[in-house]
């Protein structure tokens, strides 16, 4: 039995921080478009904004009509009255679409709002309408000029619905205890969105949400209190299934409150290679701060001990002038790589110089990972695997692995490579060797059985140029 508990041995973390970022299915559709050189037809896309105004007219001229059939018909003055009313929405409605806006969240609307059922309607009869090539080289240029054809301001009333919906299940579902969350919106967008709004737990400050259309979607960021007070399980259970939900970021923390895992021993173990995960060496950056107080160290002497760590009052005075009550911090790796470990003296960082509380953290991006959704509830399973030296934490472990990114490159750049890395063997076997050039060429092509295949082609090879090819060779046949 003892032997058993030692296998499956965890220390509880926590999630300290997590951004995540989501698209509607309809915004979806809209990349799956761009991505493969599709755009809407013009006439198409106005057509659709035309019958959308028109019925919105229309269901007020019926207002209009029954209004007037049991108006007094001898009363000019409500007749006037019902007439104008018309003319005035009509003018507001049209108004309104055309310059759609939809950028007030609120955190009490449980229902979709009337302008993100239209819009969802009138966007699923554009994409539904006839399609023409872009011929826009950049998946970007066919991104922004599909989004420019369709219209913002109508992805942006999308956006802002998926946004209203998770605040309202963050009071109804996601919520740990008793939190009220609210949202105060911004007056300018952040992290590259539109729109924003901050969001607060029990009044305290516990995160962002950013949308716009422009981003195609929804990005909410929590930071302590927020990842606190959020039912992180229930959570993962109601987004897992989202296909277009990306984790951004995440930092998961462990505390020591009794000082075991201290600075110093993570300064051991760095020494020992237990902060190398493979690949390039890590960065690192050690920084302590603290006071230069004379007063301080005779009138409270017994601390200054402790603090220090030195054991007399001669050698700590030999000491004095560098006290690190304020805490040391070493830092692993960088936000730059995608992940950074953080080890400091929360409890010195708090103001308590005396404390033992030292923090592991580290801070994941998925600027060079896919972060997996499971890190949310299983914090110390992939905390432990960051590095050697958090093993510590848990024996079952989930690592994550960095994405290695190779690049598409033309026929053109592929030649000119290929002719500088070869050209001197080719030399070296038509003069040292005196083969033939059918002979080189059947050397290097001998082992290629089929050389219609995509194998048979170069990795890195775009592959819209490989199957222009291929049409081209039906066509030739």
């Amino acid at each position: 039995m003892t032997n058993k508990a030692t296998e499956n041995k965890t220390i509880p973390c926590i999630v300290d921080a997590l951004s995540l970022t989501w698209s509607p299915k309809e915004l979806i559709n809209i990349k799956h478009m761009a991505t493969i050189g599709a755009c809407l037809k013009d006439s198409s896309v106005t057509n659709v904004k035309d019958t959308a105004l028109n019925r919105r007219l229309n269901n007020l001229k019926a207002t209009r009509d029954k209004k007037l059939l049991i108006a007094d018909a001898f009363n000019y003055k409500t007749h006037d009255k019902i007439i104008d009313i018309y003319n005035d929405s009509c003018s507001q409605i049209t108004r309104e679409y055309n310059l759609r806006k939809h950028k007030d969240l609120s955190s009490e609307s449980i229902h979709l709002s009337e302008n993100e059922i239209s819009a969802r309607y009138e966007l699923r009869d554009m994409l539904k309408g006839e399609l023409e090539v872009d011929t826009a080289v950049k998946y970007g240029d066919r991104l922004n000029n599909l989004l420019g054809n369709i219209g913002v301001d109508l992805l942006d009333t999308l956006c802002c619905g998926e946004a209203e919906r998770f605040i309202c299940r963050l009071n109804n579902v996601f919520t740990k205890e008793t939190y009220i969350w609210t949202v105060k919106n911004n007056p300018t967008g952040r992290s590259n969105y539109t729109y924003s709004a901050t969001i607060y737990a029990d009044g305290e400050n516990a995160g962002i949400i950013c949308w716009g259309g422009k981003n195609c979607g929804v990005y909410v960021s929590f930071m302590g209190h927020g990842c606190s007070a959020i039912d992180l399980p229930r959570l993962y259970e109601e987004i897992k299934n989202i296909p277009s939900l990306k984790v951004t970021r995440i930092d998961l923390a462990h505390d020591d409150f009794s000082g075991k895992h201290s600075v110093k021993r993570a300064l051991t173990r760095a020494k020992k290679g237990q902060f190398n995960s493979g690949g390039r060496p890590a960065s690192y950056m050690y920084v302590e701060s603290g006071h230069l107080s004379e007063k301080e160290f005779e009138v409270n002497f017994k601390n200054m001990k402790a603090i220090s760590g030195n054991t007399s009052k001669t050698t700590a005075k030999k000491s004095f002038g560098f006290i690190p009550d304020k805490g040391i911090t070493l830092y692993i790796g960088s936000r730059e790589s995608g992940k950074l470990l953080r080890i400091y003296q929360k409890g010195k960082q708090l103001g308590n110089k005396t404390s033992k509380w030292v923090r592991w953290e580290v801070e994941l991006h998925s600027s060079q990972r896919v972060i997996p959704l499971d890190a949310m509830i299983k914090p110390s399973e992939y905390l432990a695997a960051t590095y050697p030296a958090l093993a510590f934490l848990s024996t079952e472990q989930c690592k994550i692995k960095t994405i290695v990114k190779s690049t598409s490159m033309t026929i053109e750049r592929i030649i000119e490579n290929q002719v500088i890395n070869t050209r001197k063997a080719i030399n070296m076997m038509r003069t040292l060797c005196g083969m033939s050039d059918s002979e080189i060429v059947h050397q290097f092509l001998k082992d290629i059985e089929e050389p219609d295949c995509r194998d048979s082609m170069p990795t890195r090879l775009k592959v819209p140029i490989f199957e222009a090819w291929v049409l081209e060779q039906a066509a030739a046949a």
